[in-house]
């Protein structure tokens, strides 16, 4: 038991370390499709090395076809971080990343068993007024232009929707496959998202040229965040309601962390709330049928 915990914890470190590698990229002025493109490879090749040691059924095309468009929401959830960490302070687009697993929860009703509760709206409202914290936070610091405020938040639901249904890939492919076919599917991702990527590059510029910064970045982004991953599947054996919230939490509050502190970010009161009131959304979001069972006594 005190291995899986600190492996979970572990894993929070490294995703932690993955949002610090965004920011990275960000103040390095990386290209989109080149910091996409190393950190695709990376990402991949973990997942490659994995899938080895798995069951998988590489013929399937129902795997295929949902990993390359996972590939896709991967590659224009990334493009939309790297925009908003240019439009206002990494900490919104950090959390509200993490907070991307709100729209599995809510979609899951419509294409499973599950059942929408009481709690869920309250969990919305808070997911809106930490949007609102935010905007004003960065209003006050002057972190966003003038006239840019509306952008930036939509860029910031753009990742919202972005991650969310990629993480909710993850739904579809457990509905499919079971415990089956999970590296492989995260190595078809990469390698789609990669794929993808540099089509693009081809058809904008004659060639691919790499810089030392673009490398750096997308190197230590991927490795963070395919270990980050890796730590979390060896820590599944604990409940998914301890696993989850440990992990995510600190991703969430370790990113915005050492974001502030290694670029200064500055955290003025409204922003530490929309922080707050993101980490209570994603507890609850974590908990909620737990919650509700306790309350309603069933």
């Amino acid at each position: 038991m005190p291995l899986t915990i600190l492996l979970s914890i572990l894993s929070g470190v490294s995703f932690a370390g993955a949002g610090l590698g965004y920011k990275m990229a960000e103040r390095w002025r990386c290209r989109s499709s080149v910091f996409i493109l190393v950190f695709a490879i990376t990402g991949g090749a973990f997942a490659g090395i994995k899938a080895f040691f798995e069951t998988t059924v590489w013929l399937e095309p129902k795997l295929w076809l949902l990993g390359i468009a996972m590939g896709l929401l991967f590659d224009l959830a990334i493009y939309l971080i790297m925009q908003a960490n240019r439009l206002g302070p990494a900490s919104a687009s950090w959390t509200v990343l993490n907070l991307g697993l709100l729209v599995p929860i809510f979609v899951s009703p419509f294409i499973t068993e599950e059942t929408v509760l009481w709690l869920d709206p309250i969990i919305v409202a808070l997911f809106i007024l930490m949007l609102l914290m935010f905007a004003r936070g960065m209003k006050n610091t002057g972190e966003v232009d003038k006239g840019r405020h509306r952008l930036h938040i939509l860029m910031l639901l753009g990742i919202f929707f972005a991650q969310g249904f990629f993480l909710l890939g993850n739904k579809i492919k457990y509905l499919l496959f079971n415990d089956a076919n999970t590296a492989a599917l995260t190595f078809i991702v990469y390698l789609s998202g990669a794929t993808a990527v540099l089509f693009v590059i081809y058809t904008t510029q004659q060639r691919l040229v790499l810089l030392g910064s673009e490398l750096k970045a997308g190197l230590i982004t991927g490795i963070c965040n395919s270990l980050g991953v890796i730590l979390l599947l060896n820590g599944m054996s604990l409940p998914s309601t301890i696993v989850f919230p440990l992990s995510a939490s600190i991703a969430l509050l370790g990113g915005v962390f050492l974001t502030s502190l290694i670029y200064g970010e500055r955290l003025n009161r409204m922003k530490t709330i929309g922080v707050m009131l993101g980490l209570m959304a994603l507890i609850l979001a974590v908990f909620r049928e737990k919650l509700v069972s306790i309350l309603t006594g069933v």
